[in-house]
């Protein structure tokens, strides 16, 4: 099982998060979290960082994963089917797209993926808290389907992998649940007893105590 994590970039990244931390914020929380993130996967077969950004590339070489530079700007979800496509023409038996903004993600987590005992062509789908996105699509075979990310892609993948024939396994799991796109998820994720890279970021800088008062 191979990992592959789609990251836009460092460059002032989460614009949803404008309003409540400066660039400078939010670029170095997109770092902390993309570290949290590879720190889980340290257990698994491969990890591929996919970006257009060589900021974000040079950051997963620095790591000890494969950086894969993005084809052009399709988006998020021709990130992962670029980066899965790859993977099916290496002999790669599975791939679990991890989005690099869920610091709470465990090795734990990661491991009940990676350890279903799955035979291709199958999947896992594990929806996001609001049920809304999809914070973990795992396939085998890397390139089963095209990914389609976004708004209700959690029901979205869980229609298309059926019309597949594929009836995909549902994972809900509080590590996977959170990713931080809004005020409302930062304030949650801060309200937390972690202590994850991304938490300690936030603590030292002051913005932890800053949301919590707003």
């Amino acid at each position: 099982m191979w990992a592959v994590v789609p990251i836009k970039g460092f460059d002032a990244p989460k614009q949803r998060l404008a309003g409540v931390l400066s660039p400078d914020e939010r670029s170095a929380l997109a770092e902390h979290m993309l570290r949290d993130v590879l720190a889980a996967l340290t257990d698994l077969a491969g990890v591929v960082v996919i970006s257009g950004d060589e900021s974000v590339l040079n950051a997963a070489r620095w790591a000890g994963v494969r950086a894969m530079r993005e084809r052009g700007p399709g988006g998020y979800s021709a990130a992962v089917a670029q980066a899965g496509e790859a993977l099916a023409r290496e002999g790669i038996a599975a791939m679990m797209h991890v989005p690099g903004d869920i610091p709470l993600v465990s090795q734990e987590d990661v491991g009940r993926i990676a350890n279903l005992e799955m035979t291709a062509p199958g999947a896992c789908v594990v929806p996001s808290r609001d049920h809304d996105g999809t914070n973990c699509l795992a396939m085998w075979p890397p390139d089963l389907m095209q990914p389609a990310f976004g708004p209700d892609s959690y029901n979205r993948h869980c229609q298309l992998l059926r019309d597949l024939g594929v009836e995909p396994v549902v994972l809900e799991m509080d590590g996977f649940a959170l990713d931080i796109d809004t005020p409302d998820d930062l304030r949650l994720f801060c309200a937390g007893h972690g202590d994850c890279g991304s938490l300690q970021y936030l603590r030292a800088s002051g913005i932890s105590d800053r949301m919590m008062r707003d």
